[in-house]
């Protein structure tokens, strides 16, 4: 039992690409959002006004603007179809802000549009917090019985643990293209109002790109963690 953990954590090195790589999604995201954030538009607009602004001009009256306490927990609720700017963006005029309640804009399309990929990522969310009660349980049966030689009841318990676990990298593949997409979204609505020139849409798109590339680092890091739990398997069932 000792040389499973050993093997365990010696396979968390497999997980080091993703940790460097979420590492430097976050400095990426912070550096350029604290830079643009220091950069008023040029029109001097509020973000909570643009992001009025825009769900108006789509005909969207009844989606409710609030403010949150935080930085960068911005978000879109579909069930009460409101839009929470954190505090540093709500009342905010910088190229940054306006860009992250554009991205939040742009979720509020998605929804309301029915876009494909968030709707089966939305019906993805009870399974996934459901199963995810099962997934350890079931593995650590499941290798404890590997190691006593039960066999077939073992195999049965892993791949039921290995396939909810898969689903949270399916999770994250579905989760990419959709903020993908959102960026996508901001920054041509940005662009068709006329709200920020050239110089500010660059600065947007910066802010945008290094926030979706924190959505990169989630996948390689849930890949790279299945991998590992699959590693841990095979050498559970060679080592028997």
């Amino acid at each position: 039992m000792f040389a499973i953990y050993w093997v365990y954590y010696l396979l968390g090195l497999i997980m080091l690409p993703g940790i460097i790589l979420g590492i430097w999604a976050e400095i990426k995201v912070y550096t350029n959002f604290n830079e643009y954030n220091k950069i008023e538009t040029k029109t001097g607009r509020k973000a909570k006004d643009v992001a009025r602004y825009m769900l108006d001009g789509a005909g969207y009256t009844e989606t409710q603007i609030t403010s949150i306490k935080g930085e960068l927990t911005d978000n879109y609720n579909p069930q009460t179809d409101t839009v929470s700017l954190s505090s540093s963006v709500y009342n905010q005029n910088s190229i940054a802000a306006i860009g992250v309640c554009a991205h939040e804009i742009g979720h509020v399309f998605q929804h309301k549009e029915k876009y494909s990929p968030i709707r089966i990522r939305n019906a993805l969310v009870p399974v996934i917090n459901f199963t995810g009660f099962f997934i350890w349980p079931l593995l650590f049966v499941g290798l404890i019985m590997e190691l006593f030689y039960v066999g077939t009841t073992a195999d049965v318990f892993l791949y039921i643990g290995v396939g909810l676990y898969a689903l949270n990298v399916i999770f994250c593949l579905i989760t990419l293209p959709i903020e993908l997409n959102a960026s996508k979204r901001a920054y041509k609505m940005l662009a068709a109002t006329s709200e920020m020139d050239e110089d500010e849409l660059m600065g947007v798109k910066k802010v945008l790109n290094s926030a979706a590339l924190t959505y990169v680092a989630s996948l390689v890091t849930s890949i790279l963690s299945l991998l590992r739990l699959v590693m841990l398997i095979f050498f559970v069932r060679d080592r028997n």
